[in-house]
């Protein structure tokens, strides 16, 4: 089984070599493995990887094929591939072992995102008899569970101060740096672009406001152990941080959150902030 997870490897990042891919996912592997254990126990492991072990291996069946090639449009506009169309069937492994499958966001859901808390902070900066103008500029964009980059980009398109990626597996965060050379749009209001690879668990939040976005990266547990270090980071330095969810799994998770409130909820998203007093006419 694990085999053919590492033949499949070679379908991996751009400019991978597959010995440098294979690498990548044991290496990967054995850190989700350490952690586990120390997190979750040995019997929640393997169940986990059993369920995982199963959804790649579905992945392979070609009425999975078309889904997994998504929006090519917005790839060819922007000069990037962010798609899972070549995503081999080892990362599909990891990723449903330590989070949840790579989906690329929709940009037309993205935009509606945006809407909302353009929004939020337009009427919290007359609110507070501050100068409209700064709004997204006072802000870094954090992608929990960025993957190949497509909601960095989508941001990009944005005035934040700084668009930055946050993804576990080694061999689709380099997918993403490749993304991030090529990507080329007459859009893009963000110069500072940046993918990292970290364990959302154990990350450390970066200083000043914050935007989170998370598209159902990964579980409740996870989800717990993110929150916990972000209230953490704002008891220490307190901020303004505003949390988008797509389709929210874990929302009642994060409403738990002390001091956060809810601005806005619909059907598809929604948004939370925590750090400044509500803006008027907030929703």
């Amino acid at each position: 089984m694990l085999a053919q997870m590492t033949a499949n490897l070679k379908q991996g990042g751009p400019h991978n070599s597959s010995a440098d891919a294979v690498f990548q996912f044991w290496r990967a592997f054995a850190r989700y493995w350490q952690e586990s254990v120390r997190y979750y126990g040995w019997w929640r492991l393997l169940r986990e990887m059993s369920n995982a072990t199963r959804d790649a291996f579905l992945e392979l069946l070609p009425s999975r094929r078309k889904a997994r090639f998504g929006d090519l449009d917005y790839d060819w506009e922007h000069s990037v591939n962010t798609t899972r169309s070549n995503i081999g069937v080892g990362t599909q492994f990891l990723t449903g072992v330590t989070a949840r499958p790579y989906f690329a966001t929709e940009p037309w859901l993205f935009e509606q995102i945006m809407e909302g808390l353009t929004l939020n902070i337009q009427q919290l900066a007359v609110s507070q008899g501050v100068v409209a103008r700064a709004g997204l500029r006072e802000f870094t964009f954090i992608d929990l569970g960025s993957g190949k980059g497509r909601a960095l980009f989508i941001a990009a398109e944005y005035p934040f101060r700084k668009v930055l990626g946050v993804e576990y597996s080694t061999e689709i965060q380099q997918a993403a740096l490749e993304n991030i050379r090529c990507y080329s749009h007459p859009r893009q209001r963000c110069r500072d672009v940046e993918s990292v690879v970290a364990n959302a668990a154990e990350y450390e939040f970066p200083d000043g406001n914050l935007v989170l976005f998370l598209f159902n990266p990964f579980g409740p547990e996870i989800m717990r152990l993110m929150l916990a270090n972000l209230q953490r980071s704002l008891e220490q330095k307190p901020r303004h941080v505003v949390i988008l969810m797509l389709w929210p799994e874990q929302a009642q998770l994060v409403a738990e959150m002390p001091g956060m409130r809810t601005y806005r909820q619909t059907r598809r998203y929604h948004i939370y902030e925590t750090g400044r007093a509500p803006a008027r006419g907030g929703s």
